[in-house]
């Protein structure tokens, strides 16, 4: 069973994304308003870990470890919660640790049981951080189909491509079992397989 087109984004539709993101992100850092920094924060999260909105509502301080370059995730696996570690990138790693500087200048709490995804109100939800999402797919122009579990399926699209390593996608989503991300991405690609057909026989 592949995955339907529309539960994941192509590239172009991420670099649109975040681009958008990280510029309003920029002209709000100058006024020390939250919003721009955290729906940048959010989608750069989202799409560069795979992370569920729930385990990204969950994420408190004590979690980001940026001497490892990796977070910390409790993830349900066979009804119990069970912590994992997952790498992050390069860029995230920085990304995390400017975000958590800007954090400090708007006295917001860093310690480490605090949580890192905090709005006016205090810690988000869920629900919290799926209207940011929303707003943020807005404007950038994109389809208002691409939710934040989009973000989940682009990052094992497109990491399964890069690498062509299913045991490491399905590390990264936190799949208990490999048959499951077998099941929805060993056979995803429409492009790829446009792609291998075209001059087949040239």
């Amino acid at each position: 069973m592949a995955i339907d087109r529309e539960k994941y984004m192509d590239m172009d539709e991420v670099k649109q994304l975040r681009t958008v993101t990280e510029a309003r992100s920029m002209v709000d850092l100058k006024k020390g308003r939250v919003g721009g920094p955290l729906a940048w924060m959010l989608v750069d999260l989202a799409l560069s870990t795979g992370l569920r909105v729930s385990e990204m509502a969950a994420l408190k301080m004590k979690d980001i470890d940026l001497k490892r370059e990796a977070i910390s995730v409790a993830r349900m696996k066979r009804k119990k919660h069970k912590k994992e570690t997952l790498a992050v990138g390069k860029n995230l790693t920085q990304h995390l640790q400017q975000f958590i500087e800007f954090k400090k200048t708007l006295d917001q709490p860093t310690k480490p049981a605090s949580a890192l995804l905090t709005g006016g109100r205090g810690p988000l939800t869920a629900q919290g951080l799926q209207r940011i999402w929303k707003a943020a797919v807005k404007r950038a122009g994109l389809p208002k189909e691409i939710t934040i579990h989009c973000a989940r399926h682009t990052i094992a699209v497109h990491l399964l491509k890069k690498t062509g390593n299913l045991r490491q996608v399905q590390k990264q989503l936190g799949h208990a079992s490999p048959a499951t991300t077998a099941n929805m991405y060993a056979d995803i690609s429409f492009e790829d397989m446009q792609n291998g057909v075209n001059g087949l026989y040239e």
